[in-house]
């Protein structure tokens, strides 16, 4: 079983992204399937990747590159053990959150909840 299955992020494959929440510092990306909700909270900012391009917080346009993946499919989820989560869109679009131990603001760098299961890096 890969830590993806094991953690059970991988439900978002095939699933679009509905919101994207900026709460002070962390956010909340909202992900809708037929049956079911999830969120993933990212208290580390993620890095969007697009076009060759990468938006960090402190980059122009970064919340508007965020966005922008509103309704897009998540076509793959690769968990990245102790180094990042990577969400890879439509449009080979991809965004991470790192879990690099030096990037972390306070004990949690994410958090996934759907339904009554949650899993915290």
């Amino acid at each position: 079983m890969s830590s993806v299955d094991r953690f059970g992020i991988s439900w978002i494959e095939g699933v679009e992204m509905t919101s994207v929440i900026f709460i002070r510092d962390y956010i909340q990306i909202i992900f809708e399937g037929i049956n079911d909700t999830a969120i993933l909270t990212a208290y580390k900012l993620p890095t969007v990747y697009k076009n060759n391009v990468s938006y960090s917080i402190v980059t122009k346009g970064y919340r508007d590159e965020l966005c922008s993946l509103i309704n897009q499919k998540v076509e793959k989820v690769l968990l990245l053990e102790k180094e990042a989560i990577k969400l890879i869109f439509e449009k080979n679009t991809t965004m991470e959150i790192s879990l690099l131990e030096q990037d972390y603001k306070g004990h949690e760098a994410a958090m996934f909840m759907r339904g009554d299961d949650i899993v915290v890096w």
